[in-house]
């Protein structure tokens, strides 16, 4: 029968986890504090801040000039002679296998077509292309185009990375996209660049929460009509496979894919929440076996993102910027990692802290970190730069500020908060000693030891995951000498909440948020010295700006992820020279390069196009699957507009064996078809609308 999704399930958010505990404890605090003060309570998020004018109606929905290619195209993981090529075409009448021919060239009129040829998208592969295309030049832009059902894609644009002598380069560093919390303003203001050599995606490209205002951005999405699809927790193939493809849809992200090479790491979210080798924290047993969630996240990360897979199915992997930058990008969460220790605060137990320091726990495994050592010992350009998942540099936050906490949220909630010092201590000093590097010491003074004992110097440490903007010099101690230590930038979130948003989620306690905010900020500050800068409330990306003398970090903010499009503001720049390991504030943001590249055009390309005779349905069917089945299938579709439809499966004589109605609303939904009465053999699905008639394939294996 044809079957809503199971009820939502609530989950948290890696790096907000110890927030949720404060949220929870102000609430408790404000319960009691509202018998002296009349404050009302509710679960409206950052209602506050949020403008009238975002309560749009909007939901995920096609855009029929793009047909069959609504998911536009992507390229990634360039070399110096090669770069991956994507697209996804939207099946026609039931193909399971559609020819697909590109083109690459260096104009965007593809009047000097460098490479052609013809692939196929495959159900196998959710209709998901990658081309590997070689024999290109390095340090060059490239446009790519696909074509299939006599239609052809967006443009895109792509770049080659350099292989000799290079005097500057530029990488956009972006990470934490949760569709629901928000739009994706700081994708679309990357995408209108021209000079960047690839984006980093340093993980969490996706959220796997449910849809239900009290998951993980759920109010939000549904004030913004942004809501997850599926509305469940993805946990199976089809599921993963449909939110990508909903990400996808959003038209900001598209255009970045569009412009800009990406090289991606998968943090916990393309996953599960706090994800590690052996389990994840938001993984119960009731939802199968990790081992195979684990394996299908992976598999419908390599099939949606422009990733080069290599052979031995690892993630981490290295570039080269010519004589300037060695990239190495890291795989800190499923590859050997082991499960983080929860006890890590100054009162924890002694079993807790015998845990955390014990010499064999590793948040990578034994061979990437060989693989890194031995990579960086050997490095010859002038920088070395790593993609990190999750914080590196130590961060102290006891004791909390509390004079200042006192004196600014006023005497009843000081009367209600004192006795919690200690819980909210606690709860802090797990935000910043658990899914960080600190929680894995052992291996990271490894790390430090080899950079030491092999005079490895200029590295620089891109990191993602806590949703804040950081600029870290690493704190000088014996016996690492200062000029072998890193500096971190850690880039903000894209939209996923970071301390105000998540704090701001009780409204009792709204009126004392900003005080929180300033007791965290003179915390970080007060103890920290290394900590030359950071923001722990906007959203937005960063630009690493790289010469043979110095490397400069970029921050870029915006107003508002509530209303789309959104102003965009350059925030803060640090600057480190070559040699120094330290960190200095510079009042300008750096140049751009002197070449630019000519962006790829909005729409797809008129004289290229061919048109056929389908006409546009006000029920595009995106994808179905898997193919073959044994209990149950997903079809993914978008409606135009509200429709009564019809399903009818058929067997291969044509008799009915089922048949069903149902009324669907417009924007991007999903069904499942379970099949457990269904005997072993192939089957279609019809599906009648006022529209049209389209067909699905149905294959039951058992």
């Amino acid at each position: 029968m044809f079957v809503e999704f199971p009820l939502p399930r609530v989950s948290l958010d890696p790096m907000i986890t110890s927030l949720h505990s404060i949220t929870l404890l102000l609430l408790c605090v404000a319960h009691v504090g509202t018998l002296a003060q009349n404050v009302p309570q509710s679960f409206d998020r950052r209602a506050l801040h949020e403008s009238p004018q975002s309560r749009r109606t909007e939901v995920t929905m096609v855009e029929e000039r793009l047909r069959p290619f609504y998911h536009g195209v992507a390229s990634g993981d360039p070399l110096s002679d090669r770069v991956i090529i994507w697209t996804r075409v939207t099946p026609q009448g039931g193909d399971t296998l559609i020819p697909v021919a590109y083109a690459v060239a260096t104009d965007t009129t593809f009047t000097n077509v460098v490479a052609r040829g013809v692939t196929s998208a495959s159900v196998n592969r959710d209709f998901t292309v990658k081309v590997d295309v070689d024999g290109l030049q390095a340090g060059t832009a490239y446009y790519y185009v696909f074509s299939a059902y006599n239609r052809s894609s967006l443009i895109g644009r792509t770049r080659t990375l350099s292989d000799g002598q290079q005097a500057h380069a530029r990488l956009a560093v972006v990470s934490c996209a949760n569709y629901p919390s928000g739009y994706f303003n700081a994708y679309a203001g990357i995408a209108r660049r021209n000079d960047l050599d690839a984006v980093l995606h340093l993980g969490d490209y996706i959220y796997e929460y449910d849809a239900d205002s009290t998951s993980y951005g759920g109010a939000t999405g549904i004030a913004l009509k942004r809501q997850h699809e599926p509305i469940n927790e993805i946990v199976t193939l089809s599921d993963y496979r449909i939110r990508y493809s909903q990400y996808r849809l959003d038209a900001d992200l598209r255009r970045l894919h569009q412009q800009h090479p990406m090289i991606h790491v998968w943090d916990d979210h393309e996953s599960a929440n706090d994800a590690y080798t052996d389990g994840a924290q938001n993984h119960q047993p009731n939802e199968g076996s990790w081992s195979i969630r684990k394996a299908v996240s992976k598999r419908v990360c390599y099939e949606w993102m422009p990733t080069r897979e290599q052979p031995d199915s690892v993630l981490y992997r290295r570039f080269v910027l010519g004589n300037l930058v060695d990239l190495f990008m890291l795989d800190t969460r499923l590859d050997g990692r082991d499960i983080q220790v929860e006890g890590v605060s100054s009162n924890a137990s002694q079993a807790s802290k015998d845990s955390l320091n014990d010499p064999t726990r590793k948040i990578m495994s034994e061979k990437q970190f060989i693989w890194l050592t031995q990579g960086l010992s050997s490095s010859t350009t002038t920088w070395r730069l790593l993609g990190n998942q999750v914080m590196f540099t130590p961060v102290e936050v006891n004791p909390i500020d509390t004079a200042y906490l006192f004196a600014n949220i006023g005497p009843i909630f000081s009367l209600f908060l004192r006795p919690q010092l200690p819980t909210l201590q606690q709860t802090f000093e797990l935000g910043f000693r658990g899914d960080v590097w600190t929680n894995y010491p052992a291996q990271r003074n490894r790390l430090l030891e080899s950079l030491r004992n092999d005079n490895v110097r200029n590295l620089l440490v891109a990191t993602g995951d806590f949703h804040c903007a950081f600029a870290f010099e690493y704190p000088v101690q014996t016996p690492f000498a200062q000029s072998t230590l890193p500096v971190e930038f850690i880039t903000p979130s894209i939209s996923a909440p970071n301390f105000d948003e998540t704090l701001s989620t009780v409204s009792a306690v709204r009126s004392i948020v900003p005080a929180i905010i300033g007791t965290i900020d003179t915390t970080l500050r007060g103890l920290n010295q290394h900590l030359k800068w950071h923001d722990i409330i906007h959203h937005g990306y960063e630009i690493l700006d790289i010469t043979p003398e110095r490397a400069q970090c970029d921050w870029f903010f915006y107003d508002s992820i509530l209303v789309r499009p959104s102003p965009e503001r350059w925030v803060r720049s640090y600057v480190t020279q070559l040699n120094q390991s330290k960190l200095s504030s510079v009042s300008t943001v750096a140049n751009g390069k002197l070449q630019q590249d000519v962006p790829a055009p909005l729409d797809p390309p008129s004289t290229i196009l061919r048109v056929d005779d389908t006409p546009p349905s006000c029920v595009t069917i995106l994808g179905y699957g898997p193919v073959p089945a044994d209990h149950v299938m997903s079809i993914s579709y978008v409606v135009s507009a509200p429709v009564m439809v019809s399903y009818v499966i058929t067997d291969t004589r044509g008799v009915i064996v089922r048949t069903s109605t149902a009324a669907l609303e417009h924007g991007m939904r999903s069904l499942v078809v379970e099949m457990t009465d269904l005997t072993q053999g192939m089957y279609t699905i019809t599906v009648t609308s006022p529209c049209g008639i389209q067909h699905v394939p149905l294959v039951v294996r058992r």
